[in-house]
């Protein structure tokens, strides 16, 4: 957990230990019941995809290969 996190729970815990016994209760009702109800994720945002994201995908492919002899022969099926 981040430090920024903690320091925001930490405040969260704060604020609720300040309240009436009353306002507590309806804390942790309100708390228990957004557990309970099913939240549907929020919307992907439109993110831009790079060709640089891929980076080093595959690569463990190529490990055992020869990558020249491939081309080659990739080339070489082409005809």
């Amino acid at each position: 957990m981040s430090a920024h996190t903690q320091s925001v729970i930490e405040n969260i815990c704060f604020r609720i230990a300040q309240l009436d016994a009353v306002s507590r209760q309806e804390v942790f009702e309100r708390i228990e019941k957004m557990k309970r109800e099913s939240v549907s994720p929020p919307p992907e945002t439109k993110k831009t995809v790079r060709i640089s994201d891929f980076w080093g995908v595959g690569a463990e492919i190529w490990r055992d290969e020869d990558v020249n002899e491939y081309i080659r022969k990739e080339r070489d099926s082409w005809d």
